[in-house]
């Protein structure tokens, strides 16, 4: 399959839209260098195993926070919004994001009693895999596997990915309860998390623009003090915050390709009206201004 470049790409619904593999074979593999590829919130269809490589990472998702170091990782299942930020100087991750078609085409016995149980338990948004547990160490290694002889297409990986998945699943499925009596995700969460995948929509589709707190919190239906306290718990951080990460996060995907543009000129682009803020604020986030971040892209 050979590695795919993660990029951000959502539809109208917030979902990604990346093609993860190919209709026959419905998965991407990714090397990420999380200094340079950000995680933001964000959700798809998919299903997603992480193994962190290198460095310390911090993971947001369900409703629950949790650090991870190398050999760790976690599985998101489908819908689940998550995001995920580099805590230390460097640091790398092996992913993969798949259809559950990669186990099984929906129909047989091997979707009722592997996938289902998964896929459609509403405890069960994600599991952390740490290396103290046996079962967890387990699908850590197999997703390792899975991930080795997928990205750099070993002999038959087709048939070695998804039987080192379904493997996976199987394990996730057999200790099913266990997890979801662990479960932090409620009814309520789900309902405020549906309200925040639409103001991070909102602001996906506006970080352009002039945008306030009063629009932000009008595009999820709620107060401005509702608002604040939902980005809080399940951000992490202000709506007013995450909207200047966001606008700083694609203005240096734009200077990677920079083109004939200028710096200003992206900045604009980019929701940003004067130019000495966007200088502090780029190089508050990225430990240099825009245009050394420019120079060092083009190596």
């Amino acid at each position: 399959m050979a590695l795919t470049q993660s990029v951000d790409q959502v539809d109208e619904n917030g979902r990604e839209i990346l093609t993860y593999g190919t209709e026959d074979f419905p998965i991407a593999f990714f090397d990420d260098d999380l200094t340079k590829v950000a995680v933001p919130p964000h959700w798809h269809d998919e299903l997603e195993l992480i193994i962190i490589t290198e460095g310390k990472v911090q993971v947001r998702i369900a409703g629950s926070e949790f650090f991870l170091s190398p050999g760790e990782g976690y599985f998101a299942n489908s819908e689940i919004l998550h995001a995920a930020n580099l805590v230390s100087v460097s640091g790398h991750q092996h992913a993969m994001v798949f259809s559950p078609r990669m186990i099984s085409c929906g129909t047989d016995l091997i979707w009722k009693t592997c996938v289902d149980p998964v896929l459609k338990n509403p405890h069960i948004p994600f599991v952390r895999l740490t290396e103290t547990i046996p079962w967890h160490r387990e699908l850590l290694t197999m997703a390792e596997d899975a991930w080795q002889i997928g990205a750099y297409d070993r002999k038959d990986y087709p048939i070695h990915v998804r039987h080192l998945l379904s493997q996976s699943f199987a394990l996730i499925a057999s200790h099913a309860e266990t997890i979801g009596k662990e479960s932090t995700y409620t009814d309520k969460y789900q309902r405020d998390e549906l309200r925040i995948k639409k103001a991070l929509l909102f602001i996906e589709r506006n970080y352009g623009s002039a945008v306030t707190l009063e629009e932000i919190a009008g595009s999820a239906s709620v107060s401005t003090s509702t608002c604040l306290r939902l980005f809080r718990s399940i951000v992490g951080t202000t709506p007013v915050s995450y909207l200047l990460d966001y606008r700083l996060q694609k203005a240096a995907e734009e200077l990677q390709h920079q083109g004939k543009r200028t710096i200003s000129e992206i900045a604009y682009l980019c929701g940003f009206t004067d130019a000495s803020y966007f200088n502090r604020s780029f190089r508050k986030k990225y430990g240099m201004t825009p245009t050394a971040y420019v120079r060092q892209c083009k190596g």
